[in-house]
């Protein structure tokens, strides 16, 4: 957002939510300062006692953060621009997202979605009677993920690297690290399950018959598990212990983030960006500026897909809602898959002559 859209730019929620009196508390203050919004009458609840509930009420603290901040420029071009939230039609929505310019189909749409999901809260509510952003042309979704996948080879490279690192350096933030990537790289997690966890005895971190699991929320607001197996046991059971070690403690007593700096503070996205940029370039990959956090669960959905695993299975692992999200990711697998069984069948290759007994040939090169 720049000054020409609007000054006032919407205070920042936390990444996590606080308990339920501080959330609160928390809204209140917020909604408070909200610009271009009338005072609610004495003793009726107005729009900004609907926007209080309207925000408490969403089951997905990620969710209350998009639409807050969504509502927030929306509100501030309406205060910018002497338009009444009350009285606003379709064109003054329209004019606000070519100003807004979000960047991306994602964004564009996640900022329609608050505002219009608060007026038809205003309107459920009686204090208002129509909705100008429910008409706004919504960008339409990529059916095939854009994001780099690596390859096979690309992977064990990156991770080969990281451990190298590891076990040369021995620091702290080195065995950080690796542990980061080697939960990306088996669990398909978002970047919020890695930023947003907790350790301690109220942490994300468990046990399941014997095995380490660490709790997460999708972006639908459900609670969800990804199983910590093989090196990235090893790698987190590593991390834990020299962290453990610093602090004089077991790590059972260990509190706070589980991913942060020495100082205690939470790693950012940026953060969790340079640390794949700089894997990358370290591994020796090919154009290291185009892998990023979300590659390694585009990573880990192809390469599962290529080596016989359902989508449906993929689609619990990643914990889509629906299979058809799935399809994303793999969509350009599949096509290539197809088309190495038609160039089979027109060469005259035959299950029988061919070295790899599946009928869709793996693909291992991009």
């Amino acid at each position: 957002m720049t000054v020409d859209l609007a000054p006032y730019e919407p205070r920042p929620m936390p990444a996590r939510a606080p308990d339920k009196p501080a959330l609160r508390r928390l809204v209140e203050d917020a909604v408070a300062g909200l610009p271009a919004l009338p005072d609610d009458p004495a003793g009726a609840r107005g729009p900004r006692g609907v926007t209080r509930s309207w925000l408490l009420e969403m089951k997905s603290h990620q969710t209350r953060r998009s639409y807050w901040r969504g509502l927030g420029l929306w509100l501030s071009y309406c205060d910018w621009h002497r338009v009444d939230p009350l009285a606003a039609r379709l064109a003054d929505v329209k004019d606000w997202i070519a100003l807004l310019d979000p960047g991306s189909p994602v964004t564009h749409n996640a900022r329609l979605a608050a505002v219009s999901s608060w007026y038809t809260e205003l309107i459920n509510n009686r204090v208002h009677d129509d909705n100008p952003a429910r008409l706004v042309p919504r960008h339409k979704r990529d059916q095939e993920s854009q994001t780099r996948a690596l390859t096979h080879g690309e992977l064990l490279a990156l991770l080969g690297h990281a451990r190298g690192r590891a076990e040369t350096a021995g620091t702290e933030a080195a065995l950080r690290n690796l542990a980061i990537l080697e939960i990306m790289a088996t669990t398909a997690v978002r970047s919020g399950a890695i930023l947003h966890a907790r350790c301690g005895p109220d942490g994300d971190l468990g046990v399941d018959r014997g095995h380490r699991i660490l709790r997460y929320v999708n972006k639908g607001g459900h609670r969800k598990t990804a199983d910590i197996l093989g090196l990235a046991d090893v790698a987190l059971g590593n991390y834990l212990a020299a962290r453990a070690a610093r602090k004089g403690k077991p790590v059972a007593e260990l509190s706070g983030w589980l991913f942060a700096t020495r100082t205690g503070t939470p790693l950012t996205s940026r953060d969790l960006g340079n640390l794949l940029r700089d894997a990358a370039r370290g591994a020796g990959l090919d154009q290291p500026d185009d892998v990023v956090p979300h590659s390694l669960r585009h990573t880990v959905l192809t390469l599962g897909y290529e080596q016989g695993v359902s989508v449906e299975d993929l689609a619990d692992l990643a914990g889509h809602e629906s299979v058809a999200t799935t399809l994303i990711y793999v969509r350009r697998s599949r096509r290539r898959q197809t088309t190495q069984m038609l160039a089979d069948l027109t060469s005259g290759t035959t299950p029988e002559t061919r070295d790899e007994p599946r009928h869709l040939r793996l693909v291992r090169d991009a």
